[in-house]
């Protein structure tokens, strides 16, 4: 635009220039609003100024920082988008000029309703973006000494306005930036301390192979999975959970639940009351509406047994490849965190020689394909039986490559957990 074909004087356009010159510099948002709110003022030599920009879904008009004798009472406030001047202004993209702000019909009291400041007369300009998209409305209040606003104002102005709406989204994608930064530092060191809590190395357990892995939905998530040795025994603890939820909230009560779990371990053997102990803990320290599902259980490598609690998890598998059968271990209780005191049943089954056992958390058989397909529960009972004769490490492999190939494209929706514990020894039970 030639500002100069519009009797725009030296002395203006060099005041115009200035003015850009401050609010291009600023790289915080809040500074560059009050810069833009005192060029607004000065530049159209007025007692008060204000910049309304349109909220995420477009339904409001926000007052950022509004100059003058009522910014404290106004800072903040909001009107519906298609309200008074500015929404006019901002809904028909049109400069306005109102000699007499207070017989305009538009008018709804959006800078003085709530003060002893009286608006009088007014220019308002939409604020458009680089896109051309509308991003709020700058209006300058009251000219000084009784003056009247003019036509050579209008390009003053909207030219003020034009470099102040880059300016403002320039100046909010630099701030989203470094805080996308902080965020993504924050999560880093967040998913290292989690990765931490993992087991460092399978269990070299007699007679036994283990095979564990752990994915998370987002940077961090809310499943758990476990190697616990039991002390002064031959025993070892397994445990795989759920926290509602995905992400950091859903991390930190999942470290809840290990550091609880494993305290307990430490002193007892019964796998009843170290459930008993993590849901007093969760239930007291947790939100209402958070819960954990889980299976923990003690796999006796003298007797090969486990015996196990499920606390509404995922059924375990236990897969015989002699046979090919799949056993579903039915036993089934309360979730952790929802009531106090709780109730567990507790169940043990043998494991015979060949057979894997299981334990998995819901994001496999809810995986979902580009489709909206799932992978489904039937889908993994049938994909164990038909690779029964593999080894824990290699059947282990084979699922997360199949589940890969199933997802292929899609986001994943749900963290994926799962443990896999075959006996590889002739070794009988004792009796």
């Amino acid at each position: 635009m030639d500002i100069r074909s519009h009797h725009i004087n030296v002395e203006q356009l060099n005041l115009l220039m200035g003015l850009i010159g401050k609010i291009n510099s600023n790289i915080n948002v809040d500074a560059l609003l009050h810069e833009i709110m005192e060029a607004a003022k000065l530049i159209m030599d007025t007692e008060a100024s204000s910049l309304f920009l349109l909220s995420e879904d477009k339904t409001k008009l926000i007052l950022t920082i509004p100059t003058g004798p009522v910014t404290a009472e106004l800072s903040g406030k909001s009107i519906p988008a298609n309200s008074g001047i500015s929404g006019w202004s901002v809904q028909y993209r049109q400069t306005l000029i109102i000699d007499d702000i207070q017989s305009d019909p538009r008018f709804n009291g959006e800078l003085s309703k709530e003060s002893d400041f009286v608006s009088k007369n007014m220019i308002c300009v939409p604020l458009i973006n680089h896109d051309n998209q509308v991003i709020g409305a700058l209006q300058s209040i009251n000219k000084n000494k009784g003056k009247d606003f003019n036509t050579s104002d209008i390009h003053l102005f909207q030219t003020l306005a034009n470099h102040a709406a880059i300016a403002i989204e320039s100046t909010m994608l630099h701030e989203q930036r470094i805080e996308k930064e902080i965020m993504d530092k924050e999560l880093e060191v967040a998913r290292n301390i989690q990765s931490g809590f993992w087991p460092k190395s399978i269990p070299e357990i007699a007679n036994y192979q283990i095979s564990g892995y752990s994915r998370a939905a987002k940077s961090v998530g809310g499943d758990y999975f476990d190697y616990i040795e039991i002390p002064n025994s031959k025993n070892w603890g397994f445990t795989v959970a759920d926290v509602s939820g995905k992400g950091v909230p859903a991390s930190l009560l999942m470290a809840t639940m290990r550091a609880s779990l494993r305290s307990h371990v430490e002193n007892s053997r019964n796998v009843v009351d170290s459930m008993k102990m993590v849901n007093k803990i969760i239930y007291e320290d947790s939100p209402i509406d958070k819960f954990i599902t889980a299976v923990y259980g003690v796999l006796d490598t003298e007797k090969n047994t486990f015996r196990y609690v499920n606390a509404g998890h995922n059924n375990p598998l236990l897969v015989n490849p002699k046979e090919k059968t799949i056993t579903k271990l039915i036993s089934s209780g309360v979730m952790l965190g929802i009531i106090q005191p709780i109730e567990f049943e507790v169940d043990v089954i043998e494991i015979k020689i060949g057979e894997k056992l299981v334990i998995f958390s819901d994001g496999i058989p809810e995986a979902e394909n580009l489709e909206g397909e799932f992978f489904e529960d039937e889908t993994l009972e049938q994909w164990l039986l038909d690779n029964a004769d593999l080894g824990a490490s290699q059947m282990m492999a084979k699922l997360l490559d199949t589940l890969y190939n199933f997802t292929q494209g899609a986001n994943q929706s749900d963290d994926i957990t799962i443990i896999i514990i075959e006996r590889v020894s002739d070794t009988e039970p004792h009796s």
